[in-house]
């Protein structure tokens, strides 16, 4: 179900997300904008500037002609030797564009300067823009009889027009530059409203909610890269619940193979009390039977009575219960265990299962000697071992089976193969030896194979961890 994230808070127990630092990209864009667009209003302003420069130049040029060509001519006309007439003609003419007019007699007297310039009066350009507008000065003198003319081109007026015009440029520049900022600024806000929802649900997964889900987002990028946070969401969050899963599963399963464990050891206990008992209680009781039916038969008054047929039958009786309770213990508890170590008391059993079952061949080979091995782990490796054979001569209508025992690396390793009919099912109802097999290989971390030999029989390999420091005695190998 698709979610807008909403919360931001961080709730109880969460990491709280690292301090962003740096400029966002809304900023950046922005200033990346200003900066072009301050770079070009530059170049407009530096060709505005030369434009400008080049055109005061020349004005003044052309002004400088054509006051000099007028003033030359009325100079000649009234160049007598009264200069009182040129002078009323300069005083009535006033200035002569962008020039500046002064007439001085023989001695150097000064006679006429023109007026200053009316236009824009009382303003100036500042002295910066002056300078680097302002052309060089050019300054021509015409000599009459009596008097000369200095003619001098000034600038003022025209820098003071090209510095209003530059003026009202900048202004309009930097109107369009902060509404252009503006407008983008909104622009790119719009652009990257949905990178800023992404960020605040990358911020919320990171903050340990996974169920947070993107709203379709507008624009074809933004809407795949929403789509593919969702993707990525709902990828996180299945990953969470199979790891918590799994990690229920093991916990489970670390149970159920403590519990296992604790049953095995239970039951081993069991099974020796069992033995104890047996051994001390009714084998006490059978040796005692055996001695009165004994006594009984060697009575002088039970010779040849019907009495001493059934105090030997008593005898007989007792002695083959006594021979089947001494079967009956080491199937309880493998007293081999306790003194031979694994590889003798697999030995053994290999020999006893032969003599009870002629009919199969077995063949056992040791892979060196074998470490101390915990009596726990001993115990266990010896049932799945016995379990195994009991299998073969029971099930697997075989005539040969080969039983391995040795090391790789830190894995104590078994093998049971037999030449036999295979098995259909490994598991068959009311029949839980295969079950009992792996469990015993699983509560040591260990594990139980079943696969075809190459005789097509079954073959059977058991893989136990042998973990370091552990107890146990040495076996010895013939």
């Amino acid at each position: 179900m698709m979610t807008e994230t909403a919360n931001l808070a961080d709730p109880a127990g969460r990491r709280s997300p690292a301090p962003v630092t740096g400029m966002s990209l809304r900023l950046k864009i922005n200033l990346i904008f200003s900066v072009l667009t301050i770079l070009i209003f530059s170049v407009l302003i530096a060709v505005e500037l030369a434009a400008t420069r080049a055109s005061v130049r020349e004005e003044m040029e052309a002004s400088g002609r054509i006051a000099a060509q007028l003033l030359g001519r009325i100079g000649d006309y009234y160049g007598g030797d009264d200069l009182s007439e040129l002078v009323g003609f300069l005083h009535a003419t006033g200035r002569v564009r962008a020039n500046d007019i002064r007439l001085y007699d023989t001695r150097g007297a000064l006679l006429y300067e023109s007026p200053p310039s009316v236009y824009k009066a009382g303003r100036d350009a500042p002295a910066w823009y002056a300078t680097l507008i302002r052309p060089p000065k050019v300054e021509q003198v015409i000599r009459l009889r009596q008097a000369q003319l200095v003619v001098s081109t000034n600038p003022t007026r025209a820098i003071l027009d090209g510095w209003d015009n530059l003026r009202d440029i900048v202004l309009a520049q930097l109107t369009l530059l902060a509404l252009a900022d503006l407008l983008i600024f909104w622009v790119v806000g719009r652009w990257i409203a949905p990178l800023e929802k992404i960020e605040r649900g990358l911020s919320e997964i990171e903050q340990g909610d996974h169920h947070v889900r993107l709203p379709p987002l507008p624009g074809k990028e933004a809407g795949q890269m929403g789509r593919a946070f969702n993707r990525m969401a709902q990828a996180v969050e299945d990953n969470i619940q199979v790891r918590q899963a799994s990690a229920e599963a093991q916990a489970r399963l670390d149970a159920q193979r403590e519990f296992t464990q604790l049953l095995h050891a239970r039951i081993e206990e069991e099974r020796a009390s069992l033995a104890r008992e047996l051994h001390d209680e009714l084998g006490q009781s059978l040796t005692a039977i055996r001695s009165i039916a004994k006594s009984m038969m060697q009575h002088p008054d039970m010779a040849g009575r019907p009495l001493e047929r059934h105090a030997k039958m008593l005898f007989d009786t007792a002695g083959m219960t006594s021979d089947a309770m001494r079967r009956m213990i080491p199937r309880l508890r493998p007293i081999q265990l306790e003194g031979m170590g694994l590889v003798d008391a697999v030995r053994d059993l290999l020999t006893e299962t032969q003599q009870n079952h002629p009919e199969v061949k077995f063949e056992l080979s040791v892979g060196g000697p074998l470490p101390p091995l915990d009596d726990a782990l001993e115990l266990s490796a010896y049932r799945i071992m016995q379990e195994a054979v009991t299998n073969v001569v029971t099930h697997a209508h075989a005539t040969r089976a080969q039983v391995s025992l040795g090391m790789d690396g830190h894995k104590l390793l078994l093998a049971i193969v037999d030449n036999g009919k295979g098995a259909v099912s490994l598991q068959r109802k009311g029949h839980y030896g295969v079950r009992g097999m792996q469990e015993r290989a699983a509560a040591h971390e260990g594990e139980v194979t079943f696969g075809m030999a190459a005789d097509g029989g079954l073959e059977v390999r058991v893989a136990l961890p042998v973990k370091d420091g552990s107890k146990g005695m040495n076996e010895k190998n013939d």
